[in-house]
């Protein structure tokens, strides 16, 4: 029997380390796998047509996701698998896996032999070329010529972010040299294991983006990462088109303790990593799971990591070195944060700055318990309303953030949890209101899962006004993990949906605000509606509840249009607006400069060594360099005097 947990976290730590590595999957492991997903996956309970299309194409990605390998014919000739991978499955047979597998090692020894050719080109790095990077702008190659050139460029880009870390060509050539080697020798030794390792992840996310097979080696690395202790430097990535990703940063990490003028960013592509005094090594096309090692490593040691990022002008240098210590992740850094503002007007307004929704027995401390004490703190300054802050915060533990929902709400469901066809259940608080008066609720795109239950519950019964630049991140799912037995590694299954008090779900489109302003977080383009094979939006019928005269339509309507008057004719609103739009266009185009940046490259230096000596004095409550924030004091300072009219 394996053994069963209901992940209760809304977001992981992933973190990796090395193991010994176990016997691992047989292919006679699959089709019992599979069934065991489908069994329990809250949406999909059958291997059909569907299910088998978007398999095969995840397999194929897992291969070749950056489109330098398979030729379009080599993809046509794979369709004739889309309809039959059930099939093949259900008899037992898995001998298109290895097919595959087949043609891709035939394509990859042959684009090596034009990787040797293409090495021995002259490079004009003065050159004002774009290099597509967004792979889903772009086809597989139609022919030899086509394939030449996306090499051509791809060993172009490389170069210069080996020459950004001062390397001259020749040096740079030799890296480059040796990274193909060693991955020659990485596709060479391919075992079964892998690559079948390989296609129970293309059928696992095929049914949504968070239900995954983890290998032996992962899972005993899943487990380190739910110690509450954390040495890195606090990001979070993925892998998208052989590039790894920045997704968020963890609150309290070395990486969000940056100064504002070098921080890393969602979106940022890391193409090298180098330790210490260490040369970098170029992990573009490498395994995502071996950059998170190159990552990781022990506290107070430094790496440098090169990035890429979509800028609006060439002022601005899309190439940078980026240096970071790497330290222990304090979960004391993502503690609740409070402070007292005074309006012009003298009137005195609770600000509430929430990280995460956590739990930490050792230091005794919770988020809800950290908010009993904040509120009963408000209270006793007499604040004539809060403002809690959750943007950012990408989620925690589900008790917490339903605990901190009935602080503000009396008594009533505050989330529904539906598993397939079963009836939803419903969730209530029951220990008591502590705070009744006017509540507004920031969140931003990166309010997350726990964030999204606790501002959809407020939304839901009037209790507050939600201000946000846009939607929220929109997962309205929950994994459980399950163990399996004989080494055999483990599986996360998506198995339940939360649904808001109202019945409607948070999955896919978020959280959406009351009242609408802008900020620089809505340039990133993340979301769960942003990953592919989402599950859709759902509504069920709503609890029973008892709608509060708070933030009614009414309410929110008077204050939304003073809201907008101030926005239409504030300068910073006006210039970040246009800021926006600038980065939104550039990002849309997903390219990247295959021009040397020297000089720029050499301005950012200084002034990231400028920065990095700069105490970073970052307060609580910040209205110089955070005008939204401004600006939720102005919507709540007229929600004040209406609620006083």
């Amino acid at each position: 029997m394996y053994r069963k947990c209901i992940i209760a976290t809304m977001t992981l730590f992933l973190v990796f380390s090395c193991q010994k590595k176990s016997e691992g999957l047989k292919q006679s492991d699959v089709p019992m796998l599979v069934n065991q997903f489908l069994g329990m996956h809250v949406e999909y309970n059958t291997l059909d047509d569907e299910l088998s299309s978007r398999t095969l194409e995840n397999y194929i990605s897992s291969l070749d996701y950056g489109k330098y390998y398979f030729y379009k014919e080599d993809i046509d000739s794979f369709q004739k698998y889309k309809s039959v991978i059930d099939d093949y499955i259900n008899e037992g047979n898995l001998s298109f896996i290895y097919d595959i597998y087949a043609v891709y090692k035939r394509r990859f020894d042959e684009n090596l032999r034009l990787f040797d050719e293409l090495m021995n080109l002259k490079y004009d790095f003065t050159k004002d070329e774009q290099m597509v990077v967004d792979r889903d702008k772009v086809d597989y190659a139609a022919d030899k010529n086509e394939m030449r050139e996306r090499w051509r460029q791809s060993i172009k880009l490389q170069l210069l972010n080996y020459m950004a870390a001062k390397k001259n060509i020749a040096e740079s050539k030799e890296k480059l040299k040796n990274k193909y080697r060693i991955m020659k020798k990485t596709v060479e030794g391919f075992s079964d294991e892998e690559i079948l390792s390989r296609f129970m992840n293309a059928f696992s996310t095929a049914l949504d983006p968070h239900s995954n097979y983890l290998t032996q080696e992962e899972h005993e690395d899943f487990k380190i990462s739910m110690e509450l202790k954390l040495e890195g430097i606090g990001v979070r990535l993925s892998s998208e088109d052989g590039f790894v990703i920045v997704e968020s940063i963890i609150p309290g990490g070395a990486a969000d303790k940056l100064p504002a003028g070098i921080k890393l960013k969602p979106s940022d592509k890391i193409v090298a990593v180098a330790q210490d005094d260490e040369e970098p090594a170029d992990v573009i096309d490498m395994e995502l799971r071996d950059v998170v090692k190159l990552i990781r490593g022990k506290k107070g040691t430094e790496e440098r990591l090169t990035v890429l990022r979509e800028t609006e002008n060439k002022t601005q240098p899309g190439r940078m070195i980026v240096p970071i210590v790497r330290e222990e992740i304090r979960l004391q850094d993502s503690d609740a944060e409070s402070e007292v503002h005074v309006s012009p007007q003298g009137r005195k307004i609770g600000y509430i700055k929430l990280p995460s929704f956590y739990q930490d027995p050792a230091r005794g401390k919770s988020s809800a318990g950290d908010m009993k004490t904040i509120l009963r703190d408000m209270s006793t300054k007499k604040v004539s309303a809060i403002v809690l802050d959750l943007r950012g915060n990408p989620g925690g533990l589900l008790n917490e953030a339903i605990e901190i929902a009935g602080l503000f709400i009396d008594y009533g469901p505050i989330v529904q949890i539906k598993e397939g066809q079963r009836p939803a259940h419903v969730i209530y608080d029951d220990k008591g209101l502590l705070y009744e008066g006017p509540l507004v609720v920031l969140i931003n795109r990166f309010s997350a899962s726990a964030s999204e239950i606790l501002a959809g519950a407020i939304k839901d019964y009037h209790r507050g006004i939600i201000v946000g630049p846009g939607s929220s991140y929109g997962k309205g799912t929950v994994q459980s993990y399950n163990e399996l037995p004989f080494d055999r590694g483990a599986i996360k299954i998506t198995t339940h949906i939360f649904y808001q008090p109202g019945g409607t779900s948070n999955q896919l489109s978020g959280i959406s605000p009351d009242i609408i302003v802008p900020d620089l977080s809505s340039i990133w383009d993340i979301g769960e509606d942003k990953s592919r094979y989402a599950l859709k939006w759902k509504k069920i019928p709503g609890a029973p509840l008892e709608r509060l005269n708070g933030a009614g339509q009414n309410v929110i309507s008077i204050i939304g249009q003073k809201s907008r008057a101030r926005v239409s004719a504030n300068p910073e609103f006006i210039k970040m607006q246009d800021q926006i739009k600038k980065y939104r266009d550039q990002i849309g185009k997903g390219t990247i400069s295959l021009k040397e940046e020297s000089e720029i490259e050499e301005h950012k230096k200084k002034e990231i060594e400028k920065n990095m000596n700069r105490e970073s004095g970052e307060k609580v409550i910040d209205l110089e360099n955070d005008p939204f924030l401004a600006e939720t004091f102005n919507i709540t300072g007229d929600y004040i005097q209406l609620k006083s009219n």
